[in-house]
């Protein structure tokens, strides 16, 4: 396999379709005919393709929960074991996210997404993997998701319809991070707090960015996270 290359490819336009797995491979967009991941654990993740393979999944345009490699049916798409975060694909994003390493994204047209192509597969350009959690998917089995954000020159804000991840410090000193839902129900099999967007929370969160701090009452806290949804 060719060297891993991470980046804006020069040749390369965002919108561009590619016919096949083939093509994307010849073209060094994403090196794997097969894999959902282009990486590794030593490297770390180069381009990932959305092709409909995980239930899990959730495309919001310029924000992905993507679903790693292993223990799916390649048949059905059905999780038939849990993942782990040590698999050559999940480790190499999860080393893509602690070294803000850019991650180029594909999309298929299999994927079933309102922003997913008619046909063939079409590179959307560069992410940044923000996030990760091991959890459960629909299936049963322990999943990892990860949370991509497109690269935008303005930072993204907390706005109402917006799933935001707060790190807050409990009476013990210790971190703890949760997921809150701003004026809409979360997604299906979305770990979220629902909170309505006139409530003291959201209040003090909207218009804000991640990394900004905020306090309500005794308690404190910075943004980690912030995806834009709306059902």
């Amino acid at each position: 396999m060719a060297t891993i290359y991470f980046g804006p490819i020069p040749t390369l336009k965002e919108g561009q379709i590619f016919p096949s797995r083939e093509a994307l491979a010849s073209a060094g967009v994403h090196r794997s005919h097969q894999r959902g991941i282009d990486g590794n654990s030593t490297d770390g993740a180069s381009a990932i393709v959305l092709s409909g393979g995980f239930k899990d999944n959730y495309d919001l345009g310029d924000e992905i929960l993507y679903t790693g490699e292993g223990g799916n049916d390649p048949s059905s798409g059905k999780q038939i074991g849990d993942q782990n975060i040590y698999s050559p694909g999940n480790s190499g994003l999860i080393l893509s996210m602690n070294n803000k390493l850019p991650v180029r994204v594909i999309r298929s047209s299999n994927h079933k997404s309102l922003f997913s192509p008619k046909s063939g597969y079409r590179y959307d350009g560069i992410y940044y993997v923000e996030d990760y959690q091991l959890t459960k998917g629909k299936d049963g089995y322990k999943i990892v998701r990860f949370v991509l954000r497109k690269a935008h020159s303005e930072p993204l804000k907390i706005m109402i319809y917006s799933l935001v991840q707060l790190e807050q410090l409990n009476s013990k000193n210790e971190k703890k991070l949760s997921w809150y839902s701003i004026g809409i129900d979360p997604p299906e099999n979305f770990n979220a707090i629902k909170i309505s967007n006139d409530s003291n929370l959201a209040n003090i969160l909207l218009g804000k960015s991640i990394g900004d701090e905020f306090q309500l009452g005794p308690s404190k806290g910075k943004i980690n996270s912030i995806l834009k949804y709306k059902s």
